[in-house]
């Protein structure tokens, strides 16, 4: 299973997860064009896109998507229902995150060989544990350190009201350290954030599991 980050940021945000030749989109918020350009103009492996909210930047290229055939998944739209959905040999399921009171989920991804990813991004906390799943890798939002947020920052209410603090990122992997695998920090803030710090106090509670940072460009083994 691979994962490939074609954008990662306030700017847009968008993931390209592969599992036995078949594809699954994670949020669409960048242009169709760079959208194609990272499938490498084939759209024969994509079996469908789930969008966790419905800001431009995880949501930008939905219509367009839809346009050309591929099935979006947007439970946002009915975010106090959990559910299901079934692309190919991808299962998901959706839960709700508090995000400054817009809707917004987060997915639970199982691939037909077994191997479960947690998507969560945007996100204050995430009201739920997942020990008992058993994850084996984390594409999870560590937006901001406490300590770089200026208290006179015009958007500040909305960084810690609708964004993942490193600590809260810390507290859901430290949880699921004892299946995690690998560990993909995401949506990091240009400003406040220090993705090499981020790195390295994530690989403390992360036991085993490999951790980095989502790039532009990136592709990872999983």
């Amino acid at each position: 299973m691979t994962l490939k980050c074609l954008a990662s940021g306030s700017s847009g945000n968008c993931y390209i997860l592969e599992c036995e030749n078949e594809i699954l989109i994670l949020d669409c918020g960048i242009g169709i064009k760079e959208i194609k350009i990272g499938l490498d103009f084939d759209l024969s492996k994509v079996v469908g896109c789930v969008v966790t909210h419905s800001h431009k930047d995880h949501s930008k290229s939905a219509d367009e998507l839809e346009n050309m055939g591929v099935r979006l998944w947007k439970p946002y739209k009915q975010i106090h229902r959990i559910q299901r959905g079934y692309f190919g040999g991808f299962m998901a399921k959706n839960f709700s995150v508090p995000h400054d009171g817009e809707p917004c989920c987060g997915f639970l991804i199982e691939c037909k060989n077994g191997e479960k990813l947690l998507y969560a991004t945007d996100f204050e906390y995430i009201g739920y544990s997942f020990k008992k799943i058993r994850i084996h890798h984390a594409l999870i939002e560590a937006n901001y350190q406490k300590k770089y947020v200026e208290n006179s920052a015009s958007n500040r209410e909305h960084v810690l009201r609708g964004h993942a603090e490193l600590e809260t990122t810390i507290g859901v992997v430290s949880d699921n350290s004892d299946s995690l695998k690998n560990v993909i920090l995401c949506h990091l803030s240009r400003e406040n954030a220090n993705p090499k710090e981020m790195v390295a106090e994530v690989k403390k509670v992360a036991k085993n599991a490999n951790v980095d940072f989502a790039r532009k460009g990136e592709c990872y083994e999983l």
